[in-house]
């Protein structure tokens, strides 16, 4: 498996779309790696350096009600990208990884105009000083656990960095 892997959970996302999202993040591989292999770094870092490549491919970065209406009024969600002429969310998960991968699957659960939900998550990180392959877990957690919230998206890809 090439930068970065993935794992589908499910899949109706076009192959072609799916193959230029993992381009534009592979473009910044090095720049993503160091940010994750750094403590006390955020994933806003890794949202901005792959905001150019990203919105070649037509997505908004940092979409709330205000700039798109996702989600039902005085809704206060955000979602780190989303293509609105595709109906794709990415979300880039850094730290707490349990209860942010459930926040941001509930993010795009919750609105009716997300069909293809994207979370990247480190695919390895310090959790009580040891290495944890964060990766795997999370495909694992969400493989297992959320069998019937998905049939509220069409696809649901785990993304490493």
């Amino acid at each position: 498996m090439g930068y970065p892997p993935y794992y589908i959970i499910k899949n109706r996302l076009p192959q072609p779309d799916l193959n230029d999202i993992l381009a534009a993040i592979a473009l910044e591989q090095k720049y993503i790696e160091h940010i994750r292999d750094t403590k006390n770094e955020k994933s806003r870092k890794i949202e901005l350096i792959l905001k150019p490549g990203l919105e070649k491919l037509g997505f908004c970065h940092s979409v709330t009600n205000r700039n798109y209406p996702l989600f039902h009024q005085n809704c206060l969600f955000e979602v780190d990208y989303f293509n609105p002429d595709k109906g794709i969310a990415i979300e880039i998960e850094r730290c707490n990884l349990y209860t942010k991968v459930w926040l941001a699957l509930i993010k795009m659960l919750e609105s009716d105009k997300i069909r293809h939900g994207l979370i990247m998550v480190p695919t390895v990180r310090v959790f009580r000083n040891k290495m944890e392959d964060s990766f795997e877990i999370t495909y694992k957690r969400l493989r297992d656990s959320a069998r019937n919230l998905l049939c509220h998206l069409d696809s649901l890809i785990v993304i490493g960095y």
